[in-house]
């Protein structure tokens, strides 16, 4: 007989003895004492080339081995480029609109508007007559656009 065969059949009678007793006294078996559970620390190794392993899911690709590069932030200011056309400026003249790509915007408001195939975020700071004063959001930089000259 081969051991595991030779266990599991002790087993069993250790299990039919326990519940013959039990069964003799009238009660039954106190329940067996709950078991801790057993945690397990996965540990992670960043291979140093490609003799110690290789990424699974991309086994072609060298970003295993090479160090990312710290982005180190730049000190001058954003120069925002975008196509800002102002359409019209519209309502009273306490309460003036003004209409920039397609949009319109009231005095504080912020949006998106489209330019070119990007979109841009602007805040609307002041409406004149002829002309609003915006600025990016990304940025902070302001720009006045004036309103087509000859309409």
């Amino acid at each position: 007989m081969s051991f595991s065969r030779i266990f599991s059949i002790s087993a069993m009678l250790c299990l039919a003895v326990s519940a013959q007793s039990a069964q003799q006294n009238g009660k039954p078996a106190p329940p067996p004492p709950p078991t801790e559970p057993v945690h397990t620390e996965a540990i992670f190794i960043n291979p140093k080339g490609r003799t110690e392993g290789v990424d699974p899911f991309f086994p072609k690709s060298d970003r295993p081995y090479t160090v990312p590069q710290p982005i180190t932030p730049t000190k001058q200011p954003l120069s925002v480029t975008a196509e800002l056309k102002l359409n019209g400026i519209s309502g009273s003249p306490e309460h003036r609109l003004a209409i920039i790509n397609n949009r319109t915007f009231e005095i504080g408001e912020e949006g998106d508007v489209i330019s070119g195939s990007d979109r841009v975020r602007i805040r609307c700071l002041e409406v004149k007559p002829e002309s609003v004063i915006i600025q990016f959001v990304a940025g902070g930089l302001r720009r006045e656009i004036h309103l087509r000259r000859g309409l």
